[in-house]
This record gives structure tokens, sequence and C-alpha cells, in this order.
């Protein structure tokens, strides 16, 4: 849709709105159908199920195990600016194992359950337990909801005052030795789900009821069992090669990363038009290193047109939207109010008034 252009700083950069090409090339042609012939059409291999090409997003997890075991043996020989200058870095990590874990989801890699089990869990080695996070991400989808009114201080929690905000990170550091996963399996076997939902999710009762149904299920319950063994076993090793680095880097870190990335629903949704129409219910970022970090995360819209899609698939859906929806550039993590004031505050006009839809805006196309 269209939006006011960026602030002066950002027009300087050049704007990619294209997918890395190698990844619009090794998808398929535009012209198929999108279903479940997808599997035959994209890979003849016996391994993958639908690419040859998911094994990049399988590498990562060796990669990410490599690099954070390296860390935690040379963590006393880097000095503090090097460990500061490491964070970006370990963001950038976060986000390649969410978008790798998230096309995972959508569309299993392997051919044989016990390679997709495995995947998973390495997936769940360095970042958290999948199974309980890709069941909230099926729930996202399952759930129609506008986030223009939301405050994107409120979803980091920066709006509670700063003895609960230390509160909060004391109990994260004791969520890192798996506290808060053991408590839950306990309770989940003696507490009904509407209880657990009250305890865990009090303002989303209903949403957090189908959760704790879901994950109740003996298949998946075994499934958030084996991730979260997967989860401990790598915190164990981490803790045994170092535990000065495991608790002061590498909890300080993980919870900062993670409190950003408590945003990623907003960013990926604040702006978009109506929550019911699977065309406009989302915003793409169509930055080339964005995407080819994540392996098409930023091909937002374009998932939640075809949830089913393939990764490499996702390219050739945006011929499929309308012209006139929101994007941004670069990436998800510029669409805030701070970066856009005056569409922030057309929005906020319209929720003032009670008005849906878009607010109409001059400029470019973001």
């Amino acid at each position: 849709m269209p939006v006011e252009p960026l602030p002066g700083f950002l027009q300087k950069l050049p704007a990619i709105h294209v997918a890395p090409a190698i990844f619009v090339k090794i998808g398929r042609d535009p012209s198929m159908p999108h279903s479940t012939a997808q599997r035959s059409s994209m890979s003849d291999s016996r391994l993958f199920k639908y690419s040859n090409w998911d094994a990049l997003n399988v590498a990562i997890i060796p990669l990410h195990i490599s690099f954070f075991v390296w860390l935690a043996y040379e963590y006393h020989n880097l000095s503090p600016l090097v460990l500061i200058a490491l964070i970006p870095v370990l963001f950038a990590i976060s986000l390649q194992n969410a978008g790798a874990n998230h096309n995972h989801y959508h569309t299993p890699f392997f051919s044989k359950r016990w390679l997709n089990t495995l995947t998973r869990m390495g997936f769940s080695m360095t970042a958290a337990p999948k199974t309980p996070h890709n069941i909230g991400h099926g729930l996202h989808h399952a759930t129609h909801r506008s986030w223009n009114d939301d405050s994107l201080l409120e979803t980091l929690g920066l709006k509670r005052p700063v003895h609960q905000q230390l509160l909060a990170f004391a109990q994260y550091v004791l969520e890192s030795l798996g506290l808060k996963y053991l408590v839950l399996l306990y309770l989940l076997k003696r507490w009904p789900s509407e209880r657990l939902a009250a305890f865990v999710s009090p303002k989303e009762l209903e949403l957090g009821t189908k959760f704790f149904d879901k994950i109740k299920a003996p298949h998946k319950l075994r499934e958030a069992k084996l991730d979260l063994a997967a989860w401990m076993f790598f915190r164990i090793l981490l803790c045994a090669i170092d535990w000065k680095f495991f608790f002061f880097y590498f909890v300080p870190t993980a919870y900062l990363i993670d409190t950003i990335r408590l945003a990623e629903n907003f960013l990926q949704h604040w702006g978009a038009s109506d929550p019911y129409d699977s065309t406009r219910d989302s915003v793409s970022s169509y930055g080339s290193l964005y995407n080819g970090l994540t392996f098409n995360l930023g091909y937002h819209q374009e998932h939640h047109y075809r949830p089913g899609a393939h990764w490499l698939q996702l390219p050739s859906l945006t011929a499929d939207l309308p012209a006139d929806r929101r994007t941004v550039p670069f990436t998800h993590y510029i669409n805030v109010p701070v970066v856009y004031p005056r569409f922030a505050a057309q929005l906020a006009e319209q929720a003032k008034n009670g008005v849906d839809g878009e607010p109409a805006t001059q400029g470019s196309s973001a």
C-alpha cells in the first residue's frame, strides 16, 4: 500500500525489493499450481521431501552449534569490545534459526520422520524448544487479529516498572536452566488445559486453552520432551565448557535478543489493512540480505496467502497479491512507528475515530 516516504537517512540507502537471485531461480515456475503436487515438482530426491536446497536450512544447525561452542571456549580470550560487537551476529543467528525452523515446520524437509525429528531437535538446541513454539505459530495462523492498535513498547514489556523488568530477567535465568519447562511438564499431567491457560496466559484464555489441548496430545508431548532434552543438553554442554560464559554472556545476550524478537509478530503485521484477508493481513519485506539470511522469512504476506508453499516458491506468489498492500524495505525490523511517524499518527487517528482499514497516505510505496 502507499506509505509515506522513508526518513531522509534511510532514503539514501539503496532499497532492494527483490529476493536473492538464487532463491528466485531455484523456485518453482509461476505457472505451477500450489498444491501437494509441489513435492514431486520440486525434488526427485529420496532424502529431501521437497527440495535439495533445504540442505541450506539444515546446514545452519552444525554451523550454529559450532559457533556457540567456539565462543564458550574463547570467551576469556575475547575483549569486552569484541563480545559486544558479536551481539548483532548472535541476533542474526537467532533470526536464521527462526527462518529455517519456520520453513521446516510448514514443509518438513525430509521424507523420513526420524530425520525431521532430529532436525527439529537441532533447531531447539541453540534457540528454544521448538514444538511449543510451532504449536503457537500454528495457532497464530488460525487467529485473525489486527496489530495496528498495539503498543510496541508494551509488546516488548518495556512499559512495566523497572522492578518488574528485573524480576522478568531473574525468571529468565531460571528458565534458562529448564525450570519453566519442567514445571509445565509436571502441571500438564495434573491440571486441565483451562486451568493451565488461566495460570500462564490469563489475558488470552481461549488461545491458551487451545495451546495446552494441542500439546497434551501424546505425540506432541513426546516431541516436546525430545526438544526439551536437546535444549537442556546443549545448555549443560555450554556450562561444562565455561559456566561463566553461560551465566554472564550467553544468558544475558539471549534475554536481550529474545526481548527484541518479542516484537516479531508486531513487525510482520503492523500497518496491514485487513486481518481477515489473506492477501492484506501481513507486511512483507523484500530486502535481499534479510531474505538470504532467513531463507525468505521476509515474504510474510506471501506466506500467509499460501502457508503450505515451500520457501523457494514464495517469491513467485508476490505477483498474485495486490500491488497497493503495505510492504517495507530492507527488513521487518524497520516496520516500527518511530520510522513511520506520520503513518502511525494516521493509524492512531483511525483507531480513535473507529475507522477500519489502512490510512490513505501519500508518497512512494515502501
